[in-house]
């Protein structure tokens, strides 16, 4: 039990945790371990004794106090559980990189125009077609989007190929809806096809980085992603994860303000808290 418990917490924190039995003689010895802890693992009894003030005997019984068979014992598992926090401290980059989400998923959030949200729902519910389009790396974001968007029962169809787009883009109509995934917004042909689509005055959405762009000149609503390029991390941060965020932001404005959706979703997804209970 008694190794089951080293384990289990840090030693810092277990003499904490046990710091209304010590008598005044172990809180110097607590108090010395916590600021100079690397002195107290390499050094003697006598020694340590003499830098504290306090007998050798009394250091070895506070080693015992706080469950180990004597001095040497606790001083192999305090110069472990300093390796440990050593590593902790190396690993700062990873810290800065949390920081950076936190950022952008902050950013993101303020950002993102509610009405829009709304305004955004209400035209799928009404539409007789919703089409994502997502070409190149958009690709596998654009077919998890339409899936999810399906389980609300609206008719989702993914575009993931430039030759589709044309087919589809001749083929639009007025009760048509269509989300494009482009963070540049800057392709010739993707705006092109997006012109054809507004001429057969269908509904445009875009999923972008830029406000302004070849792309969003034909878009009835644009939501803006936070940009990465500025940020330590740049070349780390997968970008798609924040189109994924959006999505769960106006995902969960059916959820809310729709209960058709809401119904439907509870009755066909999986993963949802109605089938769960019902899976209990």
């Amino acid at each position: 039990m008694k190794e089951q418990q080293k384990g289990l917490f840090s030693l810092m924190s277990r003499m904490e945790g046990m710091s209304n039995q010590f008598t005044k003689t172990d809180w110097k010895v607590a108090q010395y371990i916590k600021n100079h802890t690397e002195d107290f693992i390499s050094g003697s009894a006598q020694n340590l004794a003499a830098q504290i003030g306090v007998s050798d005997a009394s250091i070895i019984r506070f080693a015992q106090k706080v469950g180990f068979s004597g001095l040497n014992e606790f001083k192999f598992m305090l110069q472990n559980e300093l390796k440990k926090d050593q590593t902790i401290i190396n690993q700062n980059s990873y810290t800065s990189l949390l920081q950076e989400y936190n950022l952008l998923a902050e950013t993101l959030f303020k950002g993102t125009n509610l009405e829009y949200v709304d305004l955004l729902r209400r035209r799928m519910l009404k539409a007789k077609r919703i089409y994502i389009a997502g070409m190149d790396l958009n690709k596998n974001i654009a077919e998890v989007i339409g899936h999810k968007f399906t389980l609300l029962g609206l008719d989702v169809r993914v575009i993931s190929n430039y030759d589709t787009l044309k087919l589809f883009a001749n083929l639009a109509k007025k009760e048509d809806l269509f989300i494009f995934l482009t963070l540049s917004g800057g392709h010739q042909i993707l705006a092109d096809a997006i012109g054809r689509i507004v001429e057969n005055d269908s509904f445009i959405v875009l999923i972008s980085n830029y406000e302004s762009s070849l792309c969003s000149a034909y878009a009835d609503l644009t939501f803006l992603i936070p940009k990465t390029n500025m940020l330590t991390n740049h070349d780390t941060i997968t970008r798609e994860i924040l189109i994924f965020m959006l999505f769960d932001i106006i995902f969960l404005n059916f959820l809310k303000e729709d209960k058709h959706s809401q119904e439907v979703f509870q009755r066909t997804a999986p993963f949802s808290k109605f089938r769960q209970q019902d899976n209990e």
